[in-house]
């Protein structure tokens, strides 16, 4: 069997088992683990997150970027168990969050806009079995009704994670690691979507790609942000 073949059943497998656990045994809050009854965290750890304003935070080569809540508690467990621990549960709760948040953006128009995820690399997908930054615009989309468009920004080279690097030497590990397709066209509003900004390089990166090929409508949305960022 293919190697990757093997590797994406065994997630797969991984994937149903969790879905197995929470019908077979009552669902654990990813922040503290204690039983719920529906979602993903509890009332206590929900408490303990922070909403963010309904503005954008910060500017990044021109474009604003929104984030939903601080990359803490709660929210960074969430973050984990999507990322690195099969719980697809959380990419709806993640894009829920995400939904009600823009809902009370006041100067955007959501309903003439499109999704664009940051996806991550082949070899994550291969990994992990889905791409959670995917997953959460899927659901995303369904919730906003804003088109998804997958396949015009691309990971192109497998870059060391950027939580084990130093902040300076983060966007010199995501140079060039980016491909926009050069036939993707719009004159809706373009949403870049992520999970979590830290230090902003990989949107920065990113975003540099749109510049230079002439896209000025652009706001970036994250599910949360690092507090000093």
């Amino acid at each position: 069997m293919d190697f990757n073949l093997f590797k994406r059943v065994i997630n797969s497998i991984n994937i149903l088992k969790e879905q197995l656990l929470d019908l077979i045994y009552k669902r654990k809050c990813v922040g503290c683990g204690c039983s719920i009854n529906d979602g993903v965290l509890c009332k206590n750890c929900l408490k303990d997150v922070q909403n963010l304003p309904y503005f954008s935070q910060t500017i990044i080569n021109g474009y604003p970027v929104y984030s939903v809540f601080y990359y803490e508690k709660g929210m960074k467990s969430l973050v984990h168990r999507l990322k690195f621990h099969h719980h697809k549960i959380c990419a709806y709760y993640a894009a829920n969050y995400i939904f009600n948040y823009i809902k009370e953006i006041k100067d955007i128009d959501f309903n003439n806009a499109v999704l664009i995820p940051v996806k991550t690399h082949k070899k994550n997908y291969y990994k992990r079995g889905y791409d959670n930054v995917l997953e959460i615009g899927k659901e995303l989309s369904k919730m906003s009704k804003m088109p998804l468009y997958d396949n015009v920004l691309s990971k192109i080279k497998y870059t060391i994670p950027q939580y084990k690097i130093s902040a300076k030497d983060r966007k010199k590990n995501v140079l060039d690691s980016f491909k926009l397709d050069k036939n993707f066209k719009t004159d809706k509003l373009i949403i870049v979507l992520d999970d979590v900004v830290t230090t902003g390089s990989t949107l920065d990166v990113i975003t540099s790609l749109f510049k230079e090929n002439g896209f000025c409508n652009l706001v970036c949305l994250t599910l949360c942000k690092a507090k000093n960022f």
